[in-house]
């Protein structure tokens, strides 16, 4: 049996920020502060299984998106388009051959009675929700394993502790939340174990109907090394006013699904007279990499590992935006004031991710006595169908001893079961990494059908590439975006961006 992972003495700091959950100590992910909600009732997991629901995709139309009707409640309601199902069809996973040094024999390890530490940065009401997950596991498994999770208040500080464990050999836990150009060092250091024999294989990993049921964002179907499986999600997103827009005058009904109708909304919607904009845009790392995307570009090539910001797409997204801008029709988001100034209807459409829904559901309750109706919609696209950008951090299994490794794994299966996804989706509106988890969260669906319209879209999603959360190229990122909101000539920003991050994720100083 495994001998137990916890390091000792180590200390619960003070609080850093309020409320400070994972996903807010990231520069990639929209910091929308946490909300400070009480727990409510968890009920039990039911045993039954549900039926997955027949999903089909959003049509490249101008209709799917949610349509919200008024209401002087404080939740604004919609009625969102059909949920789409994950429109992958995975080809056979190749049969995996284990490393017998790394994972021992699978057929024949005992994990029973292991302990396997958790470290994670998640507090509040996450931390919780967190917590009860991992207390029914280890209290349900029939192995007698028990996940011990331990607590970082700051993130960067669980980081440092991971790569001096690897550089110096010292205990590691089991398993850890990482962001994935963490992964990439921990990878490096060759303390990362690829979970993909373990989700493969015929006793403890998902049958193939289940691996079907992975949004593609997760890649459990391609055949590459998996060194993480997504802890959560977000989705970088569109708010819009429907009231407003459908007095606008348009040759188009509902929110904008190209960068020209969303354009001549933007523009029609503008009146410097009455301080009102089109929209606000959020200089953020995600956001500027979402734009590029549903442009249809791509920044990074896994092959070559090169960045290439300079792109036709790219051109044509920045050059679009800045135009707004410098047309007065649109202009840069100052702080979080954007989602007030949606709510005052000072703006027709709003930046963010969904873990902005309640923030602006709130907001738009606070300012108006009577809620006008609002939406979410994907970012307008070229393409036929949308992109949505992801963003959140991963599970990595560290690389221990082998029945360790296979009790943390057996808890991974657990969190990944569809019940337990939607478990988990509900908190700050977080996005699940399997389809079936709908069949679960069809009274969330009803609560909050703008959450239901961000998960129909989770079969467009894609996560940006891993180094796009260093610190040094989410700052040359950011940096470079506000300047092109400035109206700096676009293609010498991009140019000198591709210079500045290809050093920087070779390791060089620009």
């Amino acid at each position: 049996m495994a001998r137990q992972r916890l390091q000792s003495g180590l200390f619960w700091l003070m609080l850093m920020v309020s409320a400070c959950g994972l996903a807010a100590c990231r520069p990639v992910d929209t910091a929308v502060p946490t909300v400070t909600t009480s727990l409510a009732q968890i009920t039990a997991v039911p045993t039954e299984t549900p039926v997955t629901p027949t999903l089909t995709a959003v049509p490249p139309t101008t209709t799917h998106t949610p349509t919200l009707t008024a209401t002087p409640t404080a939740t604004a309601t919609t009625t969102p388009s059909p949920t789409p199902t994950a429109t992958h069809t995975p080809s056979p996973t190749p049969t995996a051959t284990p490393d017998l040094a790394v994972y021992g024999r699978l057929d024949v390890l005992d994990p029973g009675g292991v302990t396997a530490v958790f470290w994670h940065n998640y507090d509040g009401y996450a931390g919780r929700i967190l917590g009860d997950i991992i207390a029914d596991f280890n209290e349900s498994n029939s192995y007698g394993i028990t996940i011990q999770p331990l607590y970082w208040q700051r993130f960067n500080h669980l980081v440092d502790a991971v790569q001096t464990g690897l550089a110096e050999g010292e205990d590691l836990p089991a398993l850890v939340a990482a962001y994935p150009d963490h992964t990439v060092n921990y990878v490096a250091a060759e303390g990362v174990v690829d979970v993909r024999p373990y989700l493969t294989h015929p006793t403890y990993g998902f049958i193939p109907t289940d691996l079907a049921d992975f949004f593609p964002y997760a890649q459990v179907q391609a055949g590459a090394p998996l060194y993480g499986l997504p802890l959560h999600r977000t989705m970088e997103l569109l708010y819009v006013n429907n009231g407003w827009l459908a007095l606008l005058d348009l040759p188009f009904v509902g929110a904008p699904q190209t960068p020209e109708q969303f354009a001549q909304a933007v523009c029609a919607a503008a009146d410097p007279a009455q301080r009102r904009l089109g929209y606000e845009v959020e200089a953020t790392s995600g956001s500027f990499l979402a734009w590029i995307h549903a442009f249809g570009g791509d920044v990074y090539d896994e092959a070559t590992e090169t960045f290439t910001f300079n792109s036709p797409e790219a051109t044509a997204a920045m050059t679009t935006l800045q135009q707004l801008v410098q047309d007065g029709c649109a202009a840069p988001a100052a702080g979080f004031t954007y989602q007030d100034n949606f709510a005052r209807q000072q703006t027709l459409f709003g930046p963010g991710t969904t873990r902005g829904l309640y923030f602006y559901d709130r907001a738009v309750n606070n300012f108006n006595a009577q809620p006008f109706s609002w939406s979410v919609s994907p970012l307008p696209h070229t393409g036929e169908l949308p992109v949505v950008l992801l963003s959140g951090p991963n599970f990595n299994v560290l690389r221990t001893d082998p029945e360790t490794q296979l009790a943390a794994w057996l808890f991974l299966a657990y969190f990944f079961s569809p019940e337990v996804q939607a478990r988990w989706a509900q908190v700050n509106s977080y996005l699940p990494a399997r389809a079936a988890a709908a069949g679960y969260l069809e009274d969330t669906f009803t609560a909050d059908p703008a959450y239901a319209a961000a998960f129909s879209w989770l079969p467009y999603g894609v996560d940006p590439p891993p180094l796009t959360g260093q610190y040094a190229v989410w700052r040359a990122m950011v940096d470079a975006y506000g300047r092109i909101l400035q109206n700096e000539e676009v293609t010498a920003v991009l140019q000198a961006l591709d210079e500045t991050v290809n050093q920087l994720s070779k390791g060089d100083t620009p």
